[in-house]
C-alpha cells in the first residue's frame, strides 16, 4: 500500500516509508532518517485537529529551506502546532541536498524550532 497508518507517539522513516504516505493518527514527533538520495516521504496529520505532530530531521541535517522560508539549520524541528493544527495537514519531503530535506509542498500551519 502507499499509505502507512502510524498510531504511536512517536516514528522513524526507514526505507519501508519512501514514496509513500505516512499518516499519524496521534500525536507524534516523526525523525527522518540521515539524508540520501532518491528519499521523499508526505506525513499527514491524521489525527483531529488540535493534535500537534513534529517532524524532526536527523541530527547532522536539516531543512534546506525551513518553514518559513529561511535557511534551515542542523537539527531543527518542524511543528504543525496543537493550536492550529487540523485533521490532513501535511508535509511532503524530500532529498533537497547532501545537506537536507527540501519541503516540496505542505498543508496547514507549519512553525520552525527556535
Amino acid at each position: 500500500s502507499s499509505v502507512v497508518t502510524m498510531p504511536e507517539s512517536t516514528m522513524t522513516v526507514g526505507a519501508a516509508h519512501f514514496g509513500k504516505t505516512v499518516v499519524c493518527t496521534a500525536a507524534c514527533t516523526v525523525t527522518l532518517p540521515g539524508i540520501a538520495v532518491g528519499q521523499a516521504v508526505t506525513i499527514v496529520n491524521g489525527a483531529a485537529d488540535g493534535t500537534a505532530l513534529t517532524i524532526s530531521p536527523n541530527a547532522s541535517d536539516k531543512f534546506v529551506l525551513n518553514a518559513a522560508g529561511a535557511t534551515g539549520t542542523n537539527n531543527k524541528d518542524i511543528t504543525n502546532p496543537a493550536d492550529y493544527s487540523k485533521n490532513g495537514d501535511f508535509c511532503h519531503l524530500a532529498y533537497g541536498s547532501a545537506d537536507g530535506w527540501i519541503i516540496l509542498a505542505r498543508g496547514g500551519v507549519w512553525n520552525d524550532e527556535a
